[in-house]
């Protein structure tokens, strides 16, 4: 009798199984190292390593800015043990000197882990720009080529910008500015992106707490009141800032205009100009100034006297006060009120009697007259059909004359007839067969 040995056999068997068995897949067990590269205009590239393997769900939480108020996430696929994610910077602007910071989040299960922060400052590093710094009290100035005594001239007189501005405002600002100069137009206008208007000569970013200068944007007197006009809009942002809105654009662009001279004198000039031909409303000056010549110095002349007359009309204090409550969250009318102590309607109002003009009122609106609709019936339903003042309306008629209705009633019936016809054909037809 042969004997069977099963045992060996099927201990081959289960050891050839575990051969052919893939092995297990690899398991997240954290993060290796992160890092992040930009080339301006083109990329900021941003890897990470993941030593144990891919988890079930990879993302990358990035914010933008001093102090961010949104979160930018991006899901990013794995390829082995990295991913890697690429922010388009030629399709998505991005101001030089915005600092970025990032961290990579991973899920898998019900487990979250976050990487430690990265960060980097978006640097314009084109081709030829070798920049070089220097600390100047407030200002951390940027240079290249042979602009450095003009940089530092800049780096002079921000300082005092500043202490004006803090003075005027009640509040000291919350950090250094940085200034960048740039020698030629191209360079320039590379670095503001797209929507630059052609005639800028000078830019202010107060969020990230930049200012652009352009040497090739005017005079050396020119760039002198442009600094300060810059420097100016960051003392202001900071002093006003809050969770709510901005101050109105009239009350920021005419403060940095005033800081210039600190006075109003050549505005004063160009309202009374044209106060025959009407002002401008301080209403329609909140968000944007009109882009059109006339429009846009009228604007500019009206917010840098008005607050020329805030500043010498209702004390030093003045100001002060309109931009504690705004950091507040005050309204513009809470805020204006609480610094000059009178209601922004009279506020304004008085404005314009000083200047003998009439104070601007909205213009009325159009009277549109009634609609003709029609509707192919009366109005019989419940819809009240009207034609040119006011008239009820005709039912709308075919040419001839018969009401569109009974058309349509007339064609259905020989429609009807006609198939009713062709069914009592086909069953004698069929009958006969």
């Amino acid at each position: 009798m042969r004997r069977t040995h099963a045992f060996p056999l099927l201990i081959l068997l289960l050891g050839a199984a575990a051969l052919a068995r893939p092995p297990a897949a690899a398991a997240f067990s954290g993060f290796g190292p992160i890092t992040a590269s930009e080339q301006y205009g083109t990329a900021i590239t941003f890897k990470v390593e993941l030593p144990g393997g891919a988890p079930d769900q990879l993302e990358l939480l990035i914010d933008f800015g001093i102090q961010p108020d949104a979160t930018f996430v991006a899901p990013v696929e794995v390829s082995g043990t990295q991913a890697t994610y690429v922010w388009d910077a030629s399709k998505q602007y991005l101001t030089p000197n915005t600092p970025i910071s990032y961290r990579w989040r991973a899920t898998s299960g019900a487990a979250v882990t976050e990487s430690a922060v990265g960060s980097l400052r978006y640097a314009d590093n084109r081709p030829g720009l070798d920049w070089h710094t220097a600390q100047m009290g407030n200002a951390t100035i940027h240079w290249y080529g042979s602009s450095e005594s003009r940089a530092r001239r800049f780096g002079d007189l921000t300082g005092g910008a500043v202490s004006s501005a803090e003075k005027l405002l009640g509040h000291a600002l919350d950090g250094p500015v940085d200034i960048f100069v740039y020698v030629t137009r191209d360079e320039f206008f590379g670095a503001l992106g797209p929507g630059a208007r052609e005639w800028t000569g000078a830019a202010t970013y107060p969020g990230i707490r930049t200012v652009f200068m352009w040497l090739g944007g005017g005079s050396s007197e020119y760039l002198d009141r442009a600094l300060i006009h810059e420097v100016t809009h960051v003392v202001f942002f900071d002093a006003t800032r809050n969770d709510f809105h901005a101050p109105p654009l009239w009350l920021n662009e005419g403060f940095a205009v005033w800081s210039e001279r600190q006075n109003a004198d050549t505005q004063a000039a160009t309202v009374r100009s044209e106060v025959s031909s009407g002002l401008l409303s301080f209403g329609a000056m909140t968000d944007a100034f009109p882009i059109g010549t006339r429009g846009s110095s009228l604007s500019y002349a009206e917010a840098t006297t008005m607050v020329d007359r805030i500043i010498h009309t209702y004390g030093g204090s003045a100001m002060s006060g309109i931009a504690a409550a705004y950091r507040n969250g005050a309204t513009d009318e809470e805020a204006l009120r609480a610094g000059t102590g009178v209601p922004a309607a009279q506020l304004y109002s008085d404005y314009f009697r000083a200047f003998g003009a009439s104070e601007p009122k909205p213009v009325p609106a159009a009277s549109i007259g009634p609609s003709i609709v029609h509707t192919g019936a009366s109005g019989g339903d419940g819809q009240a059909t009207t034609g040119p003042n006011g008239a009820p309306a005709e039912p709308a008629n075919t040419p001839g004359g018969t009401p569109a209705v009974l058309v349509i009633a007339l064609v259905g019936l020989i429609v009807v007839v006609v198939a009713a016809a062709y069914l009592v054909r086909r069953r004698r037809q069929g009958g006969a067969q």
